[in-house]
């Protein structure tokens, strides 16, 4: 993509580590690159599951992978946001009399009481995220919303989405823990690919 103007860039020839490179410009991690007189960033910014690009290039069928609808979700900090069971709903409001009154602020003192004790056994177990996994994590987000909002005008002939909730952008020690998670993705949509199959013309 287009660093100043925010355009797709669909390079076609040239060197394949050029190509390979400038989809690396990922914003706030890796710089861009300046390729044919302008500053070339990771085309995922403005199109991360492109295939509209695929359509254009001719494609009559589009099989799909979509990386970011579950990756960076993690589960073991979403705990930090738990709540107790012994924290008791929010009190209802009451028929304006001194007793009921007396009785909604002593509900409200133990809500906030149990909010109070879980934020404070949760910071022990909550992992404060860094600077990187923020900024991974942020863009993760922030391309699963625009493949969402481009799949409803243009969706694929098959939609993979592997379940990668606790993997970062940047796990790649995890390449076999990924692979497999990808093959079982595939063999839960393997009656529609041969389905798929069979409308496809072969010479």
């Amino acid at each position: 993509a287009d660093l100043d103007t925010g355009q797709e860039v669909w390079l076609r020839q040239g060197s394949m580590l050029r190509a390979v490179r400038a989809s690396s410009g990922l914003p706030g991690m890796f710089t861009p690159m300046w390729h044919q007189d302008r500053w070339l960033i990771d085309g995922g910014v403005v199109n991360p599951v492109p295939v509209s690009l695929c359509r254009a290039m001719g494609a009559d069928y589009v099989i799909a992978v979509n990386l970011n609808t579950q990756m960076g979700k993690h589960p073991r900090r979403q705990r930090r946001f738990a709540r107790p069971a012994k924290a008791e709903s929010s009190p209802e409001p009451g028929n304006g009399d001194e007793e009921d009154s007396w009785t909604s602020l002593e509900r409200w003192s133990r809500l906030v009481d149990g909010l109070t004790e879980a934020l404070k056994s949760d910071e022990s177990e909550a992992e404060e995220p860094g600077m990187f996994d923020v900024m991974a994590t942020s863009i993760n987000l922030m391309q699963d919303q625009i493949t969402r909002s481009r799949m409803v005008g243009d969706p694929p002939s098959l939609h993979i989405k592997p379940i990668l909730g606790d993997f970062n952008m940047m796990d790649f020690h995890r390449a076999d823990e990924a692979i497999a998670i990808g093959r079982k993705s595939v063999d839960r949509i393997a009656d529609d690919l041969v389905d798929l199959s069979r409308h496809i013309d072969r010479p």
